[in-house]
């Protein structure tokens, strides 16, 4: 070997970076702070800082896989719960967002961040006018530029400014992306379609900018005059023209716009089948009467089973509930659909899918089951509209101006407050029947009445904003002798709710606009707050009370705390849930057979006793 030859090699070998480890990240931190935030993670896994690499690949995705963000664990335990490692949530989102910092910056993340946000481009401009549109509640929501900002990192580390957003760039570029940056520009591109309606905005896109493109590839493109057939169809079905009344020229609804919405899915997903199954040609469609035909039907029950098996985002579930919703559209049209009533009820697939959709889930039962094992837990889960409720007053009991992050705490609190006092001291609603309460204005739903001495809150919960339509729930009370819930609503009714914007009666004259009905306000505008804003803050908020819990489960805790008392009290729960007894037993016949085994247990207990 030469010694030019040698040389080389030692000068490769020298230039070789030694690899990153958190001994690394450790001895880069200067703060105090940071580094024993740092050594935690040597503390967690029992081992030193010198040896956790990221187990030889990417140290921030190690990290990110091992400590994952509050929202991504939501209800669920943190790392380390089985040790209380964490004292809270909050101390575990702060050390998270520190260390992580610090990794990124070990691995020169930051910097070349900030360089990409210091080019002058084509973005620059664009960025600043976004900016520039999202102050004092402009057209533009910070969290779309929040979104639009990461994605044009993405954008520019790639070379491509906005006006190359174009059909023949972007979905090769979002196809090289991990699964989570294409999920998230991918909603970033859409929301860019959406503001493509200011002028300011569409200068800076490319002329035909069109989202259209973000459809996957594999999905077969549904004209959109197929979709506007069915649009008609289902909104043929959604009214009762039996109802029809002259005056008003309007009819009573049976089902509201977001279920829709949902039926409009179905007969697309209908349509694209019966394209990709080589039965129909979309083309040439001029009346949706084919697609309900026996041909069509056999091949795209075929089809969705097929989809099930391959496809994980589509299962035996979606598939059942197709079928019926297809039945119940196209017999509103006077079209022939028992045989796929038919087939939903004997094809042992669609069976099996229609099961799956009523039984409790196993996140579900597992909630329930712990909660009737456990005093404390059961509780918390009846006066947790209270704990909410001072958890905010205590924020409030303060003579200086709230900042803005308290004052979303507050609003946060305040919400869980009130939703819980009508779930628990009104009745098991789901989340999207409460939201459509309504304490003023034409729509009103929610009343305040005085009987004598007593005060209730009165809520009224139209038929058709119900799941599916087609359950009436009698006017829901929430008195003033039960356990706080009527004081709990007032407080937020006349303290807590003016703390958004669009309630705040001195706001609305200031800004000259609209004041909201909705009781359930959104933090940007005057609409109802969104269901999944609320599950957010409810996941959120039970946690730092000790029971994580979903919106949803309000409805299985009732349930399973009356049945868990006696078998014999389905009637009730029925009545409090607004749903059949039937349903109940598919759900939770599971209490039933538990209490079954315990009887059977105990009796041979005494048989062994000879008593």
């Amino acid at each position: 070997m030469g010694l030019f030859s040698s040389a080389s090699q030692a000068a490769t070998a020298v230039a070789v970076p030694a690899p990153k480890t958190m001994q690394t990240v450790f001895d880069e931190a200067d703060d105090a702070t940071e580094r024993n935030r740092i050594a935690r993670v040597g503390e967690f896994f029992a081992k030193p800082l010198s040896t956790l690499d990221g187990d030889g690949g990417d140290l921030l995705m190690w990290f990110d896989n091992h400590f994952q963000p509050l929202k991504q664990i939501g209800a669920g335990p943190l790392p380390g719960s089985d040790r209380q490692f964490w004292k809270s949530t909050s101390s575990y989102t702060k050390w998270r967002e520190v260390v992580r910092r610090r990794i990124k910056t070990t691995l020169g993340m930051i910097a070349a961040k900030k360089t990409l946000r210091e080019r002058i481009d084509g973005w620059t401009p664009f960025l600043a006018l976004l900016e520039e549109l999202s102050k004092d509640h402009g057209p533009v929501h910070p969290a779309t530029v929040g979104s639009v900002q990461t994605f044009s990192d993405r954008a520019r580390a790639a070379g491509i400014d906005p006006m190359d957003l174009t059909p023949d760039i972007v979905p090769a570029f979002l196809d090289g992306m991990p699964v989570h940056e294409n999920k998230a520009s991918t909603r970033a591109l859409r929301a860019l379609g959406r503001h493509r309606i200011f002028p300011q905005i569409a200068e800076f896109l490319p002329e035909d900018f069109d989202t259209d493109f973000l459809i996957p590839t594999a999905r077969t493109v549904v004209p959109e005059s197929i979709r506007e057939m069915i649009a008609e169809m289902v909104k043929t079905a959604r009214y009762d023209h039996s109802t029809y009344d002259d005056v008003s020229e309007s009819c009573a609804e049976n089902f509201n716009e977001k279920t829709a919405g949902t039926y409009c899915a179905a007969l697309v997903a209908l349509a694209r089948a019966a394209q990709d199954t080589g039965v129909v040609d979309l083309g040439s469609l001029n009346c949706l009467d084919s697609l309900f035909e026996t041909r069509v039907r056999i091949a795209t029950v075929r089809h969705w089973i097929d989809l099930s098996e391959t496809d994980a985002r589509f299962g035996l579930r979606t598939a059942a509930d197709y079928v019926r919703i297809v039945a119940q559209i196209g017999k509103a049209n006077g079209l022939k659909t028992k045989k796929w009533l038919k087939n939903l009820k004997k094809n042992q697939h669609l069976q099996e899918g229609h099961a799956a959709g009523e039984k409790m889930s196993p996140k579900n039962r597992s909630f329930c089951e712990t909660l009737i094992h456990n005093p404390a837990d059961v509780r918390t889960f009846l006066r947790q509209h209270v704990l909410y409720q001072d958890r905010a007053k205590d924020i409030l009991a303060t003579d200086k101006p709230l900042t803005q992050e308290q004052l979303r705490i507050v609003r946060r609190y305040a919400t869980c407050a009130a939703f819980s006092a009508l779930e628990i001291r009104g009745a098991g609603l789901r989340k999207g029947s409460a939201l459509t309460a309504e304490c003023d204005g034409v729509g009103q739903n929610l009343f305040r009445k005085t009987t004598g001495e007593k005060k209730i809150f009165e809520l009224r919960i139209p038929q058709k904003d119900m799941k599916g339509g087609y359950i009436e729930m009698p006017p829901i009370h929430v008195r003033d002798d039960k356990y706080c819930g009527y004081e709990v609503l007032d407080w937020y009714i006349s303290t807590a709710r003016p703390l958004f914007d669009f309630a705040n009666p001195e706001f609305c004259k200031q800004k000259e606009c609209a004041q909201s009905t909705h009781l359930f306000v959104s933090e940007q505008s005057a609409r109802p707050l969104s269901g999944g804003m609320l599950y957010n803050w409810l996941i959120r908020s039970s946690a730092e009370i000790g029971l994580p819990m979903y919106p949803h489960n309000f409805r299985h805790g009732f349930a399973t705390l009356l049945l868990a008392r006696s078998w014999s009290n389905r009637g009730r729960a029925a009545a409090y849930l607004g749903c059949s007894v039937g349903v109940l037993d598919t759900y939770y016949g599971w209490i039933d057979k538990q209490q079954k085994l315990e009887e059977v247990q105990d009796l041979l207990a005494e048989a062994l006793a000879g008593k």
